[in-house]
């Protein structure tokens, strides 16, 4: 009889829980609520439009129209990051659903992240082939990449485009080391710089700090990136200096075209002054941007000194959630004035330089905080170039850099 009434309190207590577990399961129409929803969710209210898509989806996880408006109800409120998760559930199971794509590529559209707009509608169009609306966001896409110039480098061998609608001034500090395993002593280098975008393009003014050679010196700069066209912009750069250690005028000079297939080319020169000498640098670019990557090919050509050398310049890099997150790789042969100066007993080795074989490579990695607009940019690089001093032989040199930009 004792045990009767144990058994009696535990299956009491076990019908007690089943039941109230039972009470939170999903029992309604789906379509019904489905419908109750999207009234609330186009009512502003949005909250408990999600409550009960949700409690659909408890039930029903595969019913799509369900998963595609809690998504969308999602970017309406700028939560991207949690939209881009049910999205991303959808297209893995429903390939051709050309309104999830859409969806999809406008999420990222608003989250500015417009490399990954551009990966979403070319995979889109590989299931929904020629589809119309696809083919606009990407035009869309492309035109936001194309629309205005990137700048956390002061010299643009290469440039990604990016249109940014919330930031216009931003502060650059960078601070580059250089360690080399003979004869030479560490080099080290940095800079500040201010910009400002505006209508018309972006302006940096720059101050540039180098110490070789047990040599200090400063350089003052300034770079413009001014709109052309929607599909053409340009850069125009001036710099002067009195240091030893850097050309007294630097002049460098592009324009950059969007093309057809993801495509952008341009064309250039830089010109340096030295104390009795000069050197003109000519330049072009080709790049490709398919999906989230980008890819450049930049060759330098210096027909100074009576003959004319050749260096060039690729690049690769793999973007992350946005434009401003990515990892990189660079890697370049030949040599060009316009990113290392050495000198000798203080004077200038430039004019030889260009005929000095040469090896470098270098790693980079973008990224920004979650809760911050500020770009980190790191880099750790390694080069081979023979000495100016000793034909066939070489030198290694290692080096380290980190870029903080404050964006408001």
């Amino acid at each position: 009889m004792k045990y009767q009434k144990y058994i009696t309190l535990v299956s009491l207590i076990l019908f007690v829980f089943t039941g109230f577990c039972q009470s939170k399961e999903y029992t309604g129409d789906p379509d019904a609520s489905f419908l109750q929803a999207r009234t609330l969710a186009f009512a502003n209210k949005r909250i408990q439009a999600r409550d009960t898509l949700k409690r659909i989806l408890s039930k029903y996880p595969k019913y799509t129209d369900v998963e595609n408006l809690l998504a969308k109800t999602l970017t309406w409120d700028a939560k991207y990051d949690e939209a881009r998760l049910h999205f991303n559930n959808i297209t893995s199971r429903d390939k051709t659903n050309s309104e999830v794509w859409v969806a999809a590529i406008k999420n990222e559209l608003y989250a500015e992240n417009y490399q990954t707009a551009l990966g979403l509608s070319n995979k889109g169009l590989l299931y929904l082939n020629n589809n119309r609306d696809l083919i606009n966001l990407k035009n869309e896409a492309l035109i936001a990449i194309n629309s205005e110039p990137d700048i956390l480098q002061t010299i643009p061998t290469e440039q990604i485009i990016a249109k940014n609608k919330t930031t216009k001034n931003a502060i650059l500090l960078s601070a580059d080391a250089h360690s080399f395993n003979t004869v030479y002593d560490p080099m080290y280098f940095g800079s500040i710089a201010y910009k400002r975008t505006t209508k018309f393009g972006a302006i940096l003014p720059t101050i540039n700090y180098s110490n070789r050679f047990s040599t200090d010196g400063l350089q003052f700069q300034v770079d413009a990136y001014p709109k052309l066209s929607k599909k053409m912009y340009g850069y125009a750069s001036y710099a002067f200096s009195n240091a030893v250690i850097y050309p007294n005028h630097r002049v460098g000079a592009e324009v950059y075209k969007s093309l057809p297939k993801s495509l952008e080319a341009s064309i250039g020169a830089r010109y340096l002054q030295f104390k009795g000498k000069d050197a003109t640098v000519l330049t072009a670019s080709i790049s490709w941007y398919p999906g989230n990557y980008y890819v450049s090919w930049r060759p330098y050509v210096n027909p100074s000194g009576g003959s004319i050398s050749f260096s060039n310049s690729f690049t690769v890099r793999r973007y992350l959630k946005d434009k401003n997150n990515y990892l990189g790789f660079q890697f370049g042969f030949g040599f060009s004035p316009e990113t290392t100066q050495l000198t000798e007993n203080n004077v200038l080795l430039s004019e030889s330089i260009f005929y000095l074989e040469s090896q470098e490579a270098l790693l980079t990695y973008n990224f920004t905080a979650k809760s911050s607009k500020n770009i980190v940019a790191t880099s750790i690089g390694v080069t081979r170039q023979e000495l100016i001093f000793t034909p066939n032989e070489f030198y290694l040199a290692v080096s380290g850099g980190l870029k903080y930009q404050f964006n408001w």
